[in-house]
């Protein structure tokens, strides 16, 4: 668990310096900015430091993958950890200290974001020249803003923060901003992202491909049917069959590494027959969701080698524990963006063209083409989804609630209105005076 304390910004500001020592820096009241970014190499270790945070163990596993897996019907917590299984039992207490690490862990990169974005334009470095300085602030709002869409389409009402936290005390005491506010911000940073990136495709850094592909989901689950469907066929282009990008190699954006900082997914989803702990495994609902005949059932589930099925889609299985494993984590997918047209066009009445797209996934995947209408689309939709982007983070979960799915889809294991929200770390309500717990907590 990671405190707001000098300590903790004492860490975040080095992780963002390229020459600071940490015994330079003492807990005083304040820590000063421009010991942070003064040139053109330690901008770049700034936004080194980003990437970095987004690769927080704590995040890769249970942030951006496993918690909200748990909290549907897509995984089952199959470890001994006690904060897992109250997700995977779909009753979280705001004390979870898991949940908390993940919002943490998520302001962390935050606020080295917001370091880059207002120090950068102010860096005086005949290197550094203007167009690099706006690539380097479109990186860090790019992030920002993926974290701030994880955010509030998990918690919704979260504190905005969009300066560096550079003192302690009652600065640190922000409220929560509505849904409304925080996707506003969301949309404006991933803009200026596509308008300033120097890098059109990723697929493993901030680009203004994936920027745009980001703005097609906001656009989607904002119910904004038309621009979602512009957005996407933009991203894709002229002409673009999905048929042609090979399942596993289908990639915007996705989260890199390499075995010297490596990820153990693996481990975590890998059974004790190939070297894993196993703390998630596959529940039966997503077993049954592929048919027969689904080529994607292959790379996603090993129903055979092993007494008990488990994800395959991180399969460095050789690694172990070590945390050396290379294979990437999928935020964005190209299928989404045809995935997005589909739901975008059957909202507008479209169902032609809405066919035509969904097809493209089924294809690829050996399926036979379906007709969709205007009484079929949404459950079609919904089940395409979950079997493509299974394991892959917290689409299930979102694509439910936005849908009015969640309470008949999930009932079962325990899930009503309240869970529609994650009630904020109870650490933090109790540090902040100005932040209220959710209506729906389980205090």
């Amino acid at each position: 668990m990671k405190n707001y304390n000098i300590f903790y910004l004492a860490v975040c500001m080095l992780l963002i310096s390229a020459c600071a020592d940490l015994d330079e820096l003492a807990p005083n009241n304040s820590i000063p900015s421009d010991q942070a970014i003064t040139n053109a190499a330690s901008a770049q270790a700034a936004v080194n430091g980003i990437y970095d945070e987004v690769q927080d163990p704590t995040l890769v596993f249970d942030g951006w993958l496993a918690l909200a897996q748990f909290f549907s019907d897509e995984a089952n917590a199959t470890g001994t950890f006690p904060t897992r299984l109250e997700f995977g039992n779909v009753n979280v207490f705001p004390a979870n200290g898991t949940m908390a690490a993940v919002f943490s862990d998520l302001y962390d990169v935050i606020n080295v974001a917001n370091n880059v974005i207002a120090l950068v334009p102010g860096v005086a470095d005949p290197a550094f020249s203007d167009e690099q300085k706006a690539d380097f602030v479109a990186q860090a709002k790019f992030l920002r803003a993926q974290c701030y869409f994880h955010l509030v389409t998990l918690w919704q009402d979260v504190p905005l923060i969009l300066q560096p936290t550079v003192d302690v005390g009652e600065v640190l005491n922000v409220p929560t901003s509505s849904v409304d506010a925080i996707y506003t911000q969301i949309i404006e940073d991933f803009t200026e992202a596509a308008n300033n990136l120097i890098a059109d495709v990723g697929p493993t850094a901030a680009s203004k491909q994936a920027a745009n592909a980001f703005l097609a989901r906001a656009a989607l689950y904002q119910g904004r049917w038309s621009d979602a469907q512009t957005l996407a066929e933009g991203v894709l282009g002229d002409g673009f069959d999905l048929q042609t990008v090979p399942y596993l190699e289908d990639q915007i954006y996705s989260l890199g590494f390499t075995p010297t900082d490596g990820n153990n997914l693996n481990f975590f989803y890998g059974t004790s027959d190939v070297g894993g702990r196993y703390s998630i495994g596959p529940s039966d609902d997503i077993i049954f969701a592929y048919g027969p005949d689904d080529l994607r059932f292959a790379v996603s589930i090993d129903s055979t080698s092993s007494a008990d099925p488990y994800c395959i889609k991180y399969p460095s299985f050789s690694a172990g524990s070590s945390g050396t494993a290379t294979d990437p984590l999928f935020f964005i997918r190209h299928a989404e963006m045809v995935m997005i047209i589909a739901e975008a066009a059957a909202e507008q009445g479209d169902f032609a063209t809405a066919s035509t797209w969904i097809n493209q996934v089924r294809g690829r995947a050996g399926l036979a083409p379906v007709t969709l209408d205007s009484g079929n689309f949404v459950d079609l939709i919904l089940a395409e989804k979950f079997v493509e982007f299974a394991f892959e983070g917290p689409q299930r979960l979102i694509d439910l609630r936005r849908k009015g799915r969640a309470e008949s889809t999930l009932g079962p294991i325990g899930y009503d209105a309240c869970d529609d929200v994650w009630p904020l770390p109870q650490r933090d309500v109790d540090r902040n005076i100005n932040l209220d717990q959710n209506d729906c907590c389980n205090c």
